[in-house]
């Protein structure tokens, strides 16, 4: 279990919730595919207190020009002891500690990584994995928007 001063987690189990992939051309150069190649990505957050778990939902989505060739989902649930102290509701907000979100972050971007590496094994898009991300980056990104809960 990974430790955030008395709070510890572990990763409990990933869910694979939807995966869809429509080759590129193969005649596409790597250059012309890189090129015109934009990924987007957006997190969903849930709280199962009576679980004392955490589940980060996790979209990615690969367009070439502006046609969808790859659409990836999964949900990555971990087990929180003492959840309440790096998570907290109110109204219909989620409020999460930074050092904790960021720690999750890093484990579900390389997760996420992975398996898309093996969803798209002998397409030409296997050749764009997911870049690296730094997740501190990505929380900076995650404070500007409102986090609701659902």
């Amino acid at each position: 279990m990974a430790t955030i001063k008395d709070v510890e987690f572990k990763l409990s189990r990933v869910k694979e919730i939807s995966f869809s992939c429509t080759d590129l051309v193969n005649d596409l150069t790597f250059e012309e595919i890189e090129k015109h190649l934009k990924i987007e990505i957006g997190f969903n957050f849930q709280v199962i207190k009576e679980e004392n778990e955490f589940a980060l939902s996790t979209l990615i989505l690969y367009l070439f020009k502006t046609e969808e060739v790859l659409k990836y989902e999964n949900q990555t649930f971990f087990k929180v002891k003492n959840i309440d102290q790096v998570v907290t509701t109110e109204n219909d907000k989620i409020n999460i500690k930074d050092e904790f979100l960021l720690s999750l972050l890093s484990i579900v971007i390389g997760t996420t990584r992975g398996m898309m590496i093996k969803n798209t094994m002998g397409k030409k898009i296997n050749e764009f994995p997911l870049p690296v991300l730094n997740p501190k980056e990505l929380l900076d990104t995650l404070k500007a928007k409102t986090i609701e809960k659902i």
